[in-house]
C-alpha cells in the first residue's frame, strides 16, 4: 500500500467516536443484542461498603489487544472515585517504556489522581514514523474499544485526550490532527516532527462531518513543545487550522495563538474557544519535566469535543460548579440519591414571578453533570428565563454492562420492584417547594435511556407536566412492543431522532418509530397522519394535528447525526414546542401558538 492511502486517510472516514469505521453514507444503527444485559450483575458482598456513584474498578491494568492477528500490550490505569463518564489522557510513552514501567516513574500516577483522569499508555518498544498507519491502528482499535465496551471504567466519548512524550510526540500530534474529529485537544512534548506529506494529506481531505467544508476548517487546540528544532511544518499546520493571527501574545512556556471565529458562524452547538501553545527547548528550560506533565494535561482538560452532525462541537470543559447549578442530596426510598438545579439569573425571591421547569434527563451511564454538559439546557433557560432541574439515576445492578453504572428503570434495563415515579415526585414536590414553579408550566426531556424515562413519565405522570421531548429513544424494543399508553389524559410529545441512533429513525410500514408516533396519537385521540413534513437544515421534521389543529406530536430526523444531544436540540424542542403547552388544572392542555 502506498503511504497515506488507507482508511485513516480516506475522504470516506467519519473519524468521530460515536460512528464505526464504516464509510460515511451508510446506514449505521447498534446491534439489538448490544441492547440487552450481557453481563452477569456484581456479586453484592463485592459492592458492600463501596461509594455507589464511584466506579468498580481502580489501579493500574495490564492489558493487550489483538491485531492483524497480533497481540500489542497496553495499561490503563484508574484513580479511586472515579465516576462514569470520565476523563482519559491517552498516552503515548517514549520508545522502550512500557506501561506498567510508565505507571511507576514520573508524577502521571499523581496527577491522575488529583485531576481524576485515567490514563490509557500506549507503548512500543520503536516507535516507527515510516509505519504510522500501523501506529494509527493500534492506538485507534485501543482507544475505540477503551471507549465503546467498557471494559475497565466509563470513558466519555468527548474527554479523551492524546499526549505524545519523547520520540512518541510526532506520532500522537500527526494521530490527534488526523482525527479532529474525535479528541478536544492534544499536547506533545519531545521531537513533535511531522512528516510534512501527511500534513499536506490532511489538507486536501474534506471535513470528517460536512463534505463541503476542508478539514483545514475545523479548529482544534494543541500545546506542543519542540524539544528537537524540527517542528515548523507542524506548527504552521495547527496555525492554519485555527486561523490564528499573529498578535505575540505569550505565556510563561512560550507562544499562544487564539483561534479566530468564521465569519457568519452561530455558534450554538460549538464555541470559538481554541487556543494554540507553541514552545521549545528554550522556552521550557526552567520547568522540570514533572512541571510540564503536569501544565500539559491542565492544558486539553481545558476543552471537550461534543457529538452532533458535522463535525462534532468544541466547548469548554466544565464541571457542575463552575456550571453553576446546585445539588441537592435526598435519600429517597433507602437510597442516596441527587440532583442539579439551574436557577436563572433573572429569579429574584420577591417578584411575585412564577417560573417554567424543564426536568432534563441523561441517559444510561451518564450523570447530571455530563448532560448538563452536552445539552446546555441551562444556557437556554439563561435566555429564556426558566429553571432546570438535572435529575441522576442511581447506579444499578443489573448485568448491563461489567459494573454498575447509572440508568433508569425502563427497559432495557428494568429492575424489578423499582418505580422511578417516586423520585420524581420527590424531586418535583421539592422544587416547587423552595422556587416559585408554574406548575402548568412543568416539562420533561431527556436522550437515550433518559428519553425512555421521559415516555415512562408520560404514561405514570402525565399531570404534572405540559409536555414532553424524548430524544434518542422510541417507545418499545420492536414494532409490536411498544408500552401502552393511558388515554385519559392528552400528551404533547416532540420525538427527535439522529439519522445515525440507536435504532432506525425510519417511519416505514412496520417501524418502532411508526407504531411509537400511533401509540401517542392513540393517547391523544388522534388520527395518525405521516404526510406533514418540512426541512430546517439537517432538520427533517413529521408534524401531526389534532381534530383542533394543535401540533400535538413532532418527529425531527437530523441528518448526519448519530446518537448525541446538542444545545441546538435543545433550544429547537424548547421554542418550536414545549414553551407552548401549558397543563391546566384540570388537566387539559391549552395550545398558545
Amino acid at each position: 500500500m502506498e503511504k497515506y492511502q488507507s482508511f485513516h486517510f480516506s475522504p470516506l472516514n467519519n473519524r468521530s467516536m460515536l460512528m464505526p469505521r464504516i464509510p460515511k453514507g451508510t446506514e449505521y444503527h447498534v446491534d439489538s443484542s448490544r441492547l440487552v444485559n450481557p453481563f452477569e450483575p456484581i456479586p453484592e458482598e463485592v459492592l458492600k461498603g463501596r461509594a455507589p456513584y464511584s466506579l468498580l474498578n481502580s489501579g493500574f491494568f495490564k492489558k493487550e489487544i489483538e491485531l492483524e492477528g497480533a497481540k500489542r500490550p497496553y495499561g490503563l490505569y484508574a484513580p479511586q472515585n472515579l465516576w462514569s463518564k470520565g476523563a482519559c489522557a491517552v498516552i503515548f510513552a517514549e520508545s522502550g517504556v512500557t506501561a506498567e514501567e510508565f505507571i511507576k516513574t514520573g508524577n502521571w500516577k499523581q496527577l491522575a489522581d488529583k485531576y481524576l483522569v485515567s490514563l490509557l499508555i500506549l507503548e512500543s518498544p520503536k516507535w516507527e514514523k515510516e509505519q504510522i498507519e500501523r501506529e494509527f491502528d493500534y492506538a485507534w482499535t485501543t482507544v475505540y474499544h477503551e471507549f465503546s465496551k467498557r471494559p475497565t471504567v466509563d470513558i466519555c466519548e468527548s474527554f479523551f485526550y492524546p499526549i505524545g512524550l519523547g520520540d512518541a510526540a510526532g506520532i500522537a500530534a500527526a494521530f490527534a490532527l488526523t482525527y479532529s474529529a474525535t479528541f478536544p485537544a492534544f499536547a506533545v512534548c519531545g521531537d513533535c516532527s511531522v512528516d510534512p506529506e501527511l500534513l499536506n494529506v490532511l489538507r486536501k481531505l474534506p471535513s470528517d462531518g460536512v463534505d463541503t467544508w476542508k478539514k483545514t476548517e475545523i479548529a482544534m487546540p494543541g500545546f506542543l513543545i519542540d524539544k528537537k528544532g524540527n517542528a515548523e511544518a507542524v506548527f504552521e499546520y495547527i496555525k492554519e487550522i485555527n486561523r490564528v493571527k499573529e498578535e505575540n501574545l505569550i505565556n510563561q512556556y512560550g507562544s499562544v495563538y487564539l483561534e479566530q471565529p468564521r465569519r457568519g458562524a452561530y455558534y450554538v452547538n460549538e464555541q470559538p474557544i481554541s487556543q494554540v501553545w507553541l514552545a521549545d527547548e528554550n522556552s521550557t528550560k526552567k520547568f522540570d519535566q514533572n512541571e510540564i506533565n503536569e501544565a500539559m494535561l491542565r492544558f486539553v482538560l481545558r476543552f471537550s469535543l461534543w457529538g452532533g452532525s458535522g463535525n462534532n462541537h468544541l466547548r469548554p470543559k466544565r464541571s457542575w460548579e463552575e456550571i453553576g447549578v446546585i445539588r441537592v442530596e435526598k435519600e429517597i426510598a433507602g437510597l442516596p440519591r441527587y440532583w442539579d438545579i439551574y436557577v436563572p439569573s433573572c429569579y429574584r425571591p420577591d417578584d411575585k414571578k412564577e417560573y417554567p421547569l424543564v426536568v432534563a434527563i441523561h441517559g444510561f451511564s451518564c450523570s447530571p453533570e455530563y448532560f448538563e454538559q452536552t445539552s446546555d439546557w441551562h444556557r437556554l433557560a439563561e435566555e429564556r428565563g426558566f429553571f432546570v432541574v438535572y435529575p441522576a439515576a442511581y447506579p444499578r445492578n443489573v448485568g448491563r454492562s461489567r459494573f454498575p453504572l447509572p440508568g433508569w428503570c425502563v427497559w432495557p434495563i428494568d429492575q424489578e420492584g423499582v418505580d422511578e415515579s417516586e423520585y420524581f415526585k420527590v424531586m418535583l414536590d421539592d422544587m416547587e417547594e423552595k422556587y416559585p414553579i408554574d406548575k402548568k408550566r412543568i416539562y420533561a426531556v431527556g436522550h437515550s435511556n433518559g428519553g425512555r424515562m421521559t415516555q415512562r413519565l408520560s404514561r405514570t405522570m402525565p399531570e404534572r407536566f405540559a409536555a414532553f421531548g424524548p430524544t434518542g429513544a422510541l417507545g418499545g424494543k420492536s414494532a409490536d412492543a411498544i408500552e401502552p399508553i393511558d388515554d385519559h389524559m392528552k400528551c404533547p410529545i416532540a420525538f427527535m431522532m439522529g439519522e445515525y441512533d440507536m435504532a432506525s429513525p425510519s417511519v416505514e410500514e412496520g417501524s418502532i418509530a411508526r407504531e411509537t408516533l400511533k401509540a401517542y396519537c392513540r393517547a391523544n385521540h388522534m388520527t395518525p397522519q405521516f404526510e406533514n413534513w418540512y426541512d430546517n437544515g439537517i432538520y427533517h421534521t413529521l408534524v401531526m394535528y389534532d381534530k383542533d389543529h394543535v401540533p400535538m406530536i413532532r418527529y425531527t430526523i437530523m441528518k448526519g447525526c448519530p446518537h448525541t444531544y446538542t444545545g441546538e436540540m435543545a433550544q429547537l424542542t424548547w421554542d418550536t414546542f414545549l414553551c407552548h403547552f401549558t397543563r391546566e388544572a384540570d388537566g387539559s392542555i391549552q395550545y398558545h401558538g
